[in-house]
C-alpha cells in the first residue's frame, strides 16, 4: 500500500480535503452497498417461501435465522471495533471479503436441516466480520475533520442504497434461477467490493494516525457523561428503530390498508432513509448533533402516534418516511458524536459497544411489540410507549453538552 507522507495526511484530515480521504469515502460507501448488513439482514426475507416451499420449514423457524444474526452483531461488533482499532479497517476488510463471499455461496449446497442453517448463518456473521458497518465507517472518519459529517453520510448512503437494491436483487436472481443461485449471486456481489476496497480505501499510517489522531481509551470514555448518555439513547433508539421498522406494515394491515398497498408504504422509508444518510451528514458539520438528533426525534414521536391511532393511507405515508428520516440519522450521529466527544483513538470500541446495546435493544423492542399485540389484539399501547421513548431520548440526547475534541479552523 502507498504510504501517505505525514504532512498531507494530517492536512486532509484538519481539511476535509485530499483525494484517498474521499477515495475511501466512495470505497466505503459501495462497500457499505454490498456488504455483510446488505447481503444478510436486509436479503433474509425473500429467502423465506423458497426456504418454505422446497423443505416444508415454518415460517417462524427459519425466522429464527434472523435472530441469529442479530445475536451473532451483538456478539461480534465489540470485538471487530477492537480489531479495527489494533490492525486497521483496510486489513480486517481485504481478509474478510473471500471468507464472507464463499460463506455466502457455499449457501447453495443446503440440506433439509434447520440445525445446518442456523449453523450457517452464525459462520456467515463470522466470516463477514470486517464486512460490518464499523470497519468502514472507521476507516472513512481517519480522514476527516471539517467535513467529517458529510463524510460519513456518504459512506452511510451505502446502506441506504443496499436498503434500495438488495431485494429486488435477490428477488430478480430467485425468480429467474432460484434460491440456490441466489446465494451464489449474493456471494459474487460480495465479493466485488475487494477490488474496489483494495485500490481505493486508504488509511494514513500508523505513525501518521498517532500524530494527528488524539482521543481516549475505551475505558477512559467508558466512564464520562457523554458516553454513558449515548449508551442510553441509543438504546432507546433501537427500540423504536427496530420496533417501527420490523412491525410497520402489520401496523398498516390492522389499520384496513389492503396488502399489496402495505408492503408498498414502506419505499417511503427507504426514499426517506437515504436523504437522511447523506442531508444528515452536512447537518452534522454545522448544527450540534444533539439538536440535528432532537428534530429527527420530534418526527419519531408524531409517527409512533399516527400508528398508534391506526393511520390512513396519506398518515402511513408520512409515518413511515419520517420513520425512515430516523433509521437513516442515527448511525450518521453514532458514527460524528464518538470522534467529537472522545477522539478518534478507540473509534472502533466504542461504536461497537454501543452498536451491540442498540441490537440488543432491538431484539428486545420487536419481541415484546410482538407479545403486546398478542396480549392487546393492537399496537396502540407499543405506540404510545414509544411515542413516551422518543420524548426522553432528546432529553438525552440535549444533556451530551459541548463537544470536547471540537471541529479544526481549517
Amino acid at each position: 500500500m502507498t504510504q501517505i507522507p505525514q504532512s498531507m495526511a494530517a492536512h486532509a484530515v484538519r481539511t476535509g480535503s485530499g483525494n484517498a480521504g474521499w477515495s475511501t469515502t466512495l470505497a466505503s460507501m459501495f462497500g457499505l452497498t454490498f456488504g455483510a448488513s446488505s447481503l444478510t439482514v436486509l436479503a433474509f426475507a425473500a429467502f423465506m417461501a423458497p426456504l418454505q416451499q422446497e423443505f416444508g420449514w415454518r415460517i417462524p423457524d427459519i425466522a429464527i435465522g434472523a435472530s441469529i444474526i442479530t445475536i451473532m452483531i451483538m456478539i461480534l461488533s465489540p470485538i471487530q471495533g477492537a480489531l479495527v482499532d489494533k490492525y486497521g479497517s483496510r486489513r480486517l476488510i481485504l481478509i474478510s471479503i473471500p471468507l464472507f463471499a464463499a460463506s455466502l455461496a457455499s449457501m447453495y449446497f443446503l440440506p433439509n436441516s434447520l440445525m445446518v442453517f442456523y449453523a450457517a448463518w452464525v459462520g456467515i456473521s463470522i466470516c463477514g466480520l470486517g464486512c460490518w458497518p464499523i470497519s468502514y465507517l472507521r476507516a472513512t472518519a481517519g480522514w476527516f475533520d471539517k467535513n467529517l459529517g458529510l463524510a460519513l453520510g456518504v459512506a452511510n448512503a451505502g446502506i441506504g442504497v443496499g436498503v434500495a437494491l438488495t431485494p429486488v436483487i435477490v428477488a430478480t436472481l430467485i425468480g429467474a434461477y432460484g434460491w440456490r443461485e441466489a446465494f451464489l449471486g449474493l456471494g459474487v456481489l460480495a465479493l466485488l467490493v475487494w477490488p474496489v476496497v483494495y485500490f481505493f480505501l486508504v488509511e494514513p499510517t500508523r505513525d501518521v494516525a498517532a500524530a494527528i489522531g488524539e482521543g481516549q481509551e475505551f475505558w477512559e470514555a467508558a466512564k464520562t457523561r457523554p458516553f454513558l448518555i449515548a449508551v442510553a439513547a441509543f438504546f432507546l433508539l433501537g427500540l423504536f428503530s427496530s420496533t417501527t421498522v420490523v412491525h410497520q406494515v402489520r401496523i398498516f394491515l390492522d389499520a384496513g390498508i389492503p396488502a399489496a398497498t402495505a408492503t408498498a408504504i414502506p419505499s417511503a422509508f427507504g426514499i426517506a432513509l437515504i436523504v437522511a444518510r447523506l442531508g444528515t451528514g452536512w447537518l452534522l458539520d454545522h448544527v450540534q448533533a444533539s439538536i440535528v438528533m432532537a428534530f429527527f426525534l420530534i418526527g419519531g414521536f408524531i409517527t409512533a402516534l399516527l400508528y398508534a391511532q391506526g393511520p390512513s393511507l396519506p398518515m402511513a405515508i408520512v409515518g413511515a418516511a419520517l420513520a425512515g428520516l430516523i433509521v437513516g440519522a442515527e448511525f450518521d450521529v453514532l458514527s460524528y458524536i464518538i470522534p467529537r466527544y472522545h477522539g478518534r483513538k478507540s473509534l472502533g470500541k466504542i461504536y461497537g459497544a454501543i452498536f451491540a446495546v442498540f441490537q440488543f435493544a432491538g431484539a428486545t423492542g420487536i419481541f415484546l411489540a410482538g407479545m403486546s399485540r398478542e396480549a392487546t389484539g393492537s399496537y396502540s399501547l407499543t405506540m404510545y410507549v414509544l411515542a413516551a421513548v422518543c420524548l426522553a431520548c432528546i432529553a438525552l440526547f440535549m444533556m451530551m453538552g459541548p463537544y470536547r475534541y471540537q471541529r479544526g479552523a481549517h
